[in-house]
């Protein structure tokens, strides 16, 4: 029996490793040798243990899974296989399924596990017959992760103060729409409704356009939550939503909203 492939975990959430680590031992055929939970113990212990595999959580303190992907595709000589590892949904990370480069979404899904092990073999096998083969971290690539760095310096979170005292939490991806009041503005997520203290104009600066489009001056939606559109009339349109919310987009914006219709 040949000796197992080497993998090392790099992922700053202890129970994130650990989980993958237990997926891990349900396979022989691949074998932890280390696990770093920050960037730069990262790319030291890829150089000094020298893995096969690398599953790379794309944020990390110090430097995150980026700048290790720029360390390995400069670095010269045999690279790792890496498959990233992130809290990213589908939405921002389809552009990995391109060309079977792969990834992970946390909490780590045993069958999606088992099929970037299978990839991952039948990569680092190939690159046994021709041991001289090109970085995995190509250009093309590191071009997708540069875009998901720019998604993810988005606030990931809001911050909403509870009229009964304390405050707690809305996800960025949890939201359905938001509305604006006078000085405020009222996140609709999951069927209730959430009032903070900003402008309109200041809290479309905070959400990534690339998941949101802002269909009124009074209005924003998250493109994900948009079941149907219809002409409505010169140039405006109304939205109907996953919630059976129903939006009229005004002119001005309705360009906005044509762009992700194209």
């Amino acid at each position: 029996m040949s000796a197992p492939y080497r993998v090392l975990i790099a992922d700053d959430e202890p129970l994130a490793r650990e989980r993958l680590r237990m997926l891990l031992e349900e396979w022989p055929g691949w074998e932890v040798v280390a696990e770093c939970e920050h960037g730069v113990e990262a790319v030291d212990a890829i150089a000094s243990v020298r893995p096969d595999l690398v599953f790379l959580d794309i944020q990390m303190p110090e430097l995150d899974g980026i700048g290790i992907a720029r360390a390995l595709a400069e670095g010269g000589g045999p690279a790792p296989v890496v498959v990233f590892v992130t809290g990213f949904d589908e939405y921002a990370l389809s552009a990995f399924e391109v060309d079977a480069r792969d990834y992970l979404t946390k909490p780590v899904d045993r069958e999606r596990l088992a099929r970037a092990l299978g990839r991952a073999a039948a990569t680092l096998a190939r690159r046994a017959e021709a041991p001289a083969g090109p970085s995995p971290l190509d250009p093309e690539l590191l071009g997708v992760l540069n875009a998901l760095r720019r998604e993810r310096d988005y606030p990931q979170r809001f911050a909403v103060r509870d009229p009964r005292g304390g405050t707690y939490f809305v996800r960025a991806e949890e939201i359905d729409w938001v509305e604006a009041e006078e000085n405020y503005v009222r996140l609709h997520a999951g069927g209730r409704a959430h009032l903070m203290r900003d402008t309109m104009r200041a809290f479309r600066e905070k959400l990534s356009p690339e998941r949101f489009v802002r269909v009124h001056r009074s209005a924003i939606v998250n493109v994900d939550r948009i079941a149907r559109v219809e002409p409505y009339a010169r140039g405006e349109y109304t939205l109907t939503l996953a919630d059976g919310t129903r939006l009229t987009s005004s002119r001005a914006h309705s360009e906005e909203l044509r762009r992700l219709l194209r």
